[in-house]
């Protein structure tokens, strides 16, 4: 199965990370299901969508902001580069400051969005389907490794805490610990070194100061005995 959802892919780790979490910080149910999965990979395709349409907002108001102390007239068409669109897109002054009033460009940003079909790709029905797929059956071994295993999961941290009680650990340190470790026992395809350090990133965005030094002790200790053990 391929790994390019997790190589190096740091918001793909930040939404699971928030997916795990939100099961502990609500408690809700940690029993695996095929929904769990679908629900998961449904959130990660409207996030994208909803960073592509606000960097294109973005794009247009900062170019708005940069033509408008300058004195044109309301018919003057503004010429711009979008991310996203190989084309120029150009603009009436008018149009820029109407829709910044109306919403922010939130709604122009929308139109360009559908106008070159930004939220859809080159690929035919049949591919983007076969995609989906192995996406969701991806999320799916992801997702029901971490629900499933958890007990050993966390065995295998509690085992390699020195002075250090399992309870007093974060909830958010204990999901990054459960995540490296999914990675270390069940994608053998991803090299520890990437998985420790997406790890230790993930530590200094989302928890304490000293977490990533925590957070890369244990992972350390741990990788050695996992890949050294599948191994022999």
């Amino acid at each position: 199965m391929t790994n390019s959802l997790l190589s190096n892919r740091r918001n793909t780790r930040e939404n699971l990370l928030m997916f795990f979490y939100s099961k502990e910080f609500l408690n809700l149910d940690t029993v695996f299901s095929d929904d769990d999965a679908k629900s998961f990979l449904n959130s990660i395709t409207e996030i994208k969508r909803e960073d592509k349409l606000d960097s294109v907002r973005e794009s247009i108001k900062e170019v708005f902001d940069n033509v408008k102390i300058t004195k044109l007239d309301p018919n003057d068409r503004i010429e711009f580069q979008l991310p996203f669109i190989k084309d120029k897109v150009t603009m009436s002054f008018e149009e820029m400051d109407n829709q910044n009033v109306a919403d922010g460009f939130m709604n122009c940003a929308q139109i360009f969005i559908d106008k070159y079909k930004l939220n859809e790709t080159d690929k035919t029905e049949d591919e983007i389907s076969m995609s989906n797929k192995e996406n969701l059956a991806f999320f799916q071994t992801y997702i029901k490794s971490y629900f499933t295993y958890i007990d050993a999961i966390d065995s295998d941290i509690k085992r390699n805490l020195e002075n250090w009680d399992f309870g007093r650990i974060s909830i958010i340190d204990k999901i990054i610990l459960r995540m490296g470790i999914v990675e270390l026992r069940y994608f053998n395809e991803i090299p520890p070194k990437v998985i420790i350090n997406e790890a230790i990133e993930l530590g200094k965005k989302y928890s304490t100061e000293k977490s990533n030094i925590f957070i890369n002790g244990i992972l350390n200790k741990l990788k050695d005995m996992i890949r050294t053990t599948e191994k022999n």
